[in-house]
């Protein structure tokens, strides 16, 4: 009986690794499948988001195009750069926050209750650089992950 009990154990024990091995084999299935592992699958790595953006302009989105090794980040929901790529996330978001900038400020112009001014989307614009630059904790790994 003893070695009986010592049987069945062992048995549980292995059928569980097996259950969880399943689970941990599954989800790297679903990772190839996809071909991009969660980290990866951010669709927008541009960080500014303003709370209450000026004369309700958002920024643009930055997404990373693993399939083009040149220029892999690409403007998108952009009414000024919609579709354009750079070889690295600096260029991009500088390019974002510049036309987040510029529509702010054409609003500013043509807004008659002068609500916020040019100066505003100047700020804006600064806080938006800000939030783009990559920190220590980061280390421009958001960015470059492979």
């Amino acid at each position: 009986m003893r070695c009986r009990g010592a049987v069945t154990s062992s048995l549980l024990a292995g059928f569980l690794v097996g259950v969880m091995a399943g689970d941990l084999i599954e989800e790297m299935r679903r990772d190839f499948r996809t071909g991009l592992f969660g980290r990866q699958a951010i669709s927008d790595i541009q960080q500014f988001s303003p709370s209450s953006p000026l004369g309700g302009k958002t920024p643009a989105k930055i997404e990373f195009d693993k399939s083009n090794t040149e220029k892999p980040f690409k403007i998108t929901n952009s009414s000024i750069s919609e579709g354009q790529t750079f070889n690295d996330f600096s260029t991009a978001s500088n390019r974002v926050c510049d036309d987040l900038k510029n529509a702010c400020a054409d609003t500013a112009n043509q807004n008659s209750n002068k609500a916020f001014s040019v100066q505003d989307c100047d700020k804006q614009r600064e806080d938006c650089m800000t939030a783009n630059q990559p920190t220590e904790e980061d280390g421009e790994f958001l960015y470059f992950c492979d």
